[in-house]
């Protein structure tokens, strides 16, 4: 059957239905790819998987399909794309067969799929796992797992419904989500040694995120560790012009202390803080 992950690094059982919300939305079954047809009835999949098997009312499964005023036919517009969803979800159930699927209840549509089917559940499952592994030590382990986690990852999350308000929180969370997975694999590297590599990481996520402290404690830790003292504290005095012209204010905490460690070259100190390790996102 096809995963939606890497080659190997999937430890469950294959499920007969998989979603990728990871970027633009796929969906796979044992024969491989599912058509989901066109840019409204991907919205309307997507409402019901972020739904987690909750009956949405067609009501407001209209309303959020159009983010406006919902037009005077959306009602059977609605009730045809789910037709077709059924269709491609259970291609073997015969016309008019009762759904085990995308079923009906009394308070709506329901979407009956495991929670792992989806991508984003199995990354933040994977997530929870490295931090956990790093924890106790195991560094290679924790690696992999990252890695493996890190890849899931195919564009912007939940790609097909970006402006659609339904989406707007669960798309924070996520891309929080993977932020910190990619603050947490820049940690794993340091740990192992493998400083050239944590060093690019972390450029480049202080690139994107400039005013995230975390990313910089990460660069300058890097920085230390490969001999390069005079470069970490000029990072710190970049962080502190951004901060005070963005903000207002100062370095937190741990990065004044991290910067009085190398200036004074307190190594047992300096080895003793270590990376941050970013907080574990809610529900990893």
């Amino acid at each position: 059957m096809y995963s939606l992950s890497v080659p190997g690094e999937r430890t469950g059982p294959r499920l007969p239905l998989e979603f990728g919300l990871l970027g633009p939305l796929v969906a796979h079954s044992e024969d491989g790819a599912l058509d989901l047809g066109p840019p409204k009835r991907r919205v309307l999949l997507l409402r019901l998987l972020l739904e987690r098997g909750h009956a949405i009312p067609l009501e407001s499964l209209c309303d959020d399909l159009w983010t406006s005023r919902p037009p005077r036919g959306a009602v059977s517009s609605v009730h045809a794309h789910i037709s077709r969803l059924r269709d491609a979800l259970e291609p073997e159930r015969p016309r008019r067969g009762k759904t085990s699927v995308l079923v009906r209840e009394p308070m709506g549509y329901a979407l009956r799929v495991p929670a792992e089917a989806q991508d984003a559940v199995r990354f933040e499952r994977a997530l929870g796992r490295a931090r956990r592994l790093l924890g106790e030590g195991r560094v290679g382990p924790a690696r992999q797992e990252i890695d493996n986690a890190l890849a899931l990852w195919r564009g912007a999350a939940l790609a097909d419904a970006v402006d659609h308000p339904f989406a707007a929180q669960e798309i924070i969370r996520l891309e929080e989500a993977r932020l910190l997975g990619r603050e947490l694999r820049v940690t794993i590297l340091v740990r192992e040694g493998n400083l050239e590599e944590a060093m690019l990481s972390a450029e480049e996520l202080t690139a994107g995120h400039p005013l995230r402290e975390v990313t910089w404690e990460l660069l300058m830790h890097a920085l230390y560790l490969s001999g390069r003292p005079a470069e970490a504290l000029q990072r710190y005095a970049k962080l502190r012009a951004l901060l005070s012209e963005e903000l207002g204010m100062d370095p937190g905490p741990r990065l004044r202390r991290l910067q009085t460690a190398i200036l004074r070259q307190d190594d047992s100190w300096l080895h003793a803080l270590g990376p941050p390790v970013p907080p574990a996102p809610p529900g990893a």
